[in-house]
């Protein structure tokens, strides 16, 4: 938009979790080498006072009345504001803290307070609070955790409504009902009350990262794997066709996430092809870094001697992962797929998407010359003549004015009615112009 002249970005991210090699760090080099300003906000855990102000707007007592108290909280949870609330929370759970029907104001136990343990890890925190919910209350939660921090309701019924019941399957329970998907949206709503999850619309969401951190660790590590592969399943099999693309993310990202209980060839084949598909999808949307991810779990997913027996499906795969990696600037990659291809690619038409990856990658390294040299082999096989060098300074512009003068004499109106050009050889061979005009003027 040339009429936008600011642009403010907000992003959040843990410190203690972006290495030196983390992609966002070598992001923000690059702004700050280009000079774009950065303005850096350290969140910390808050203060005694702060802890004192949300106690006391919890309660609705003024601070001074709750000081002491908050004096405790404070140096119980050290100022992280989720072990805040959650401290409270489990104060309120165990009877320590109370509102006095009799006094009409809250009251609590300050020995028991500050007697009261709590775990330094978060996520053994969250994990004891989940396992305190109903057993169906925590699948639901833990069923949740595997698709993200939030999902919609829509797609929530594709995979709770199956017949068969995923807990049941897992647990080897035999079933007991048919309204499975109604109870685990109650349970949801259960969560919903004790705070875990919070309903924006349709749309479930954790309430802290923390806590589908933490429920989804209380998944043994042998059943993960077949729980991801169980929802993609599902919400495949009940996706109507002209939907799938709503949710090819969401199903090849379960599927790709249960591929290790997944040997069936022909299975594994229909994930490569769901994981092509999201790639194109991912392309398209400039989201390269994604897009690799999917081409490689596709690629991954192919069978020994997939290029003999699934040809078309492994060009493609190959020829668009090297796109994607050029993309994001990972030419070492981009040289091991293109290499591939051309040793495997049955004929030159085959070949001639990997040498114009090939090309763009070449001259994103600096290295213009042998991308032009590459142009002009495939060129010449395409039947147009090029010369080895430029040609002198006085013929290009006799054929520059001839054109001017062609142009000069046609009409808007009758180039559009030229006939559109057929020979697939010429076609081709504009395309590849195309890319050697940037690198050879």
């Amino acid at each position: 938009d040339m009429e936008t002249n600011n642009f403010l970005f907000i992003g959040s991210y843990r410190d203690n979790e972006i290495g030196t090699s983390h992609p966002l760090t070598a992001c923000l080099d690059e702004l700050k080498r280009r000079e774009i300003t950065i303005t850096d906000i350290s969140i910390s855990c808050i203060s005694k006072v702060n802890v004192n102000a949300l106690i006391s707007d919890t309660l609705s007592m003024p601070q001074h009345m709750t000081k002491s108290f908050s004096d405790i909280v404070c140096k119980k949870t050290g100022g992280n504001p989720l072990f805040v609330t959650q401290f409270l929370q489990s104060l309120w759970d165990e009877g320590i803290l109370v509102f006095s029907l009799e006094d009409n104001t809250w009251k609590w136990d300050a020995d028991a307070s500050n007697a009261k343990e709590i775990l330094d890890d978060v996520g053994v925190l969250m994990a004891d609070k989940i396992r305190q919910l109903p057993i169906r209350c925590q699948y639901a939660i833990k069923l949740l955790a595997c698709v993200g921090s939030k999902c919609n309701e829509t797609i929530l019924q594709l995979f709770m409504r199956e017949e068969e019941g995923l807990h049941d399957e897992l647990s080897g329970k035999e079933r007991k009902s048919s309204d499975d998907s109604n109870n685990q949206f109650l349970m949801l709503d259960f969560a919903v009350d004790e705070g875990l999850i919070k309903k924006e619309g349709q749309d479930y969401i954790f309430a802290h990262d923390q806590i589908q951190h933490a429920a989804y660790l209380l998944i043994p590590e042998d059943e993960r794997g077949q729980l991801h592969k169980h929802i993609g399943h599902l919400i495949l099999k009940h996706s109507p066709d002209n939907r799938v693309d709503d949710v090819l993310f969401l199903v090849t990202d379960q599927l790709n996430r249960g591929t290790s209980f997944i040997v069936l060839e022909e299975e594994r084949l229909g994930i490569a092809m769901l994981n092509l598909r999201a790639g194109e999808k991912a392309m398209s949307l400039s989201t390269f870094l994604i897009s690799v991810s999917y081409l490689k779990a596709g690629i991954d997913m192919l069978p020994e001697g997939h290029w003999g027996k699934h040809y078309d499906l492994s060009l493609q795969l190959y020829s668009l992962y090297a796109e994607a990696e050029c993309c994001i600037g990972n030419f070492q990659e981009v040289g091991h797929a293109i290499g591939v291809v051309i040793k495997q690619a049955k004929s030159f038409e085959n070949k001639l998407r990997a040498y114009a990856t090939l090309m763009k990658s070449l001259a994103a390294q600096n290295k213009l010359q042998e991308a032009i040299h590459i142009g002009f082999g495939v060129l010449t096989r395409l039947g147009v003549q090029c010369t080895p060098s430029p040609p002198d300074k006085s013929v290009m512009m006799k054929d520059i004015m001839e054109m001017k003068m062609l142009l000069t004499k046609t009409t808007d109106a009758e180039i559009l009615n030229f006939r559109e050009m057929e020979d697939e050889n010429k076609m081709t061979a504009m395309k590849f112009l195309q890319i050697l005009v940037f690198y050879a003027y």
